[in-house]
């Protein structure tokens, strides 16, 4: 199965959503991935994509559509069976070890759950640290270790986070703060592209608000460019610049946030809208996703204290 935007006129309607100037800072082409031996899986299927610097691309889709497999291949963590990622204008399967540990300074991630990716033995300096300790020498040993908290408290800083939790366990917070952690840990090595796998899923909605809110914030200051995994079209409207619909490993529809959601050009982009759940039964469910984004200003951060 090709990639496919509908047809030639849904084609013309993704480029018109992306950003003109500049190379992309991610370029995704005919990535294919399968799995297992005389009769494979395809798990990602003839995938070609660009994310340009400072966007924030969506890719949605039901469980089971590709999209984690599709990161993974996109952050080097898996190899392609075909096609290839470029980073930047590199091609990351060209590159030697070394060469990809560079890169990889410059894309992080965010996942949805936060507490499964912290060691609950560790302390937070040191869950925060860890990628400074991973990839910069001089960031280990005892002497590096005030440098270190000076430094994790300037993450925790710009995530809402008071320097003063540096000695406490992933346990003590609530699933908001846990993110906002996360968030930080992933800004260690000023990246200029953040994978956000289902961040804010696992978070109460009013605590979902100050996590996206923080995330639009720190992408304006920072010139950060995100991929934003989710199934929620809800937080999509919210969120994305440019929408791309995954189905069965490929991409059916790619375009302008607000063109997708508004006039879905593929049947399974309509059933995705049609399937948002609505509280009023009178009102169309399709209409609730199109007029799901926000109009009123950033939400109350005392929704997120409140919760913690």
């Amino acid at each position: 199965m090709s990639t496919d935007t509908t047809d030639a006129t849904d084609t013309a309607d993704a480029a018109a959503g992306a950003p003109a100037a500049g190379r992309p800072l991610l370029e995704l082409n005919g990535l294919r991935k399968e799995f297992g031996g005389r009769r494979p899986t395809v798990a990602v299927d003839d995938v070609s994509l660009d994310v340009h610097e400072g966007e924030t691309l969506a890719l949605v889709g039901e469980s089971g559509c590709g999209k984690t497999t599709l990161t993974r291949l996109l952050l080097g963590l898996l190899e392609p069976t075909a096609g290839s990622v470029r980073f930047d204008g590199q091609d990351l399967a060209a590159l030697t070890a070394s060469e990809l540990r560079g890169v990889r300074r410059r894309m992080q991630v965010v996942l949805q759950d936060p507490y499964s990716s912290m060691n609950p033995r560790m302390r937070i300096t040191d869950i925060v640290a860890e990628p400074l300790v991973t990839h910069d020498p001089e960031a280990r040993g005892r002497r590096a270790r005030a440098r270190n908290r000076e430094r994790v408290g300037e993450l925790l800083a710009a995530v809402g986070l008071d320097a003063g939790i540096q000695d406490r366990y992933p346990h003590e917070f609530s699933g908001g703060q846990r993110q906002r952690v996360s968030i930080a840990r992933a800004l260690a090595l000023h990246p200029r592209l953040l994978v956000l796998d289902e961040p804010t899923s696992a978070l109460d909605v009013s605590v979902q608000a100050t996590v996206l809110d923080l995330l639009a914030d720190l992408q304006q200051r920072l010139g950060l460019t995100y991929v934003f995994v989710s199934h929620s079209l809800a937080v999509v409207a919210q969120v994305a610049d440019r929408v791309a619909v995954m189905s069965r490993g490929s991409l059916v529809e790619v375009g302008d946030a607000t063109a997708v959601l508004r006039t879905p050009r593929h049947p399974y982009t309509r059933q995705l809208l049609d399937a948002v759940p609505v509280l009023d039964p009178r009102r169309g469910r399709r209409a609730a996703a199109r007029a799901s984004a926000p109009t009123a200003g950033p939400a109350d951060e005392a929704a997120d204290g409140a919760s913690r």
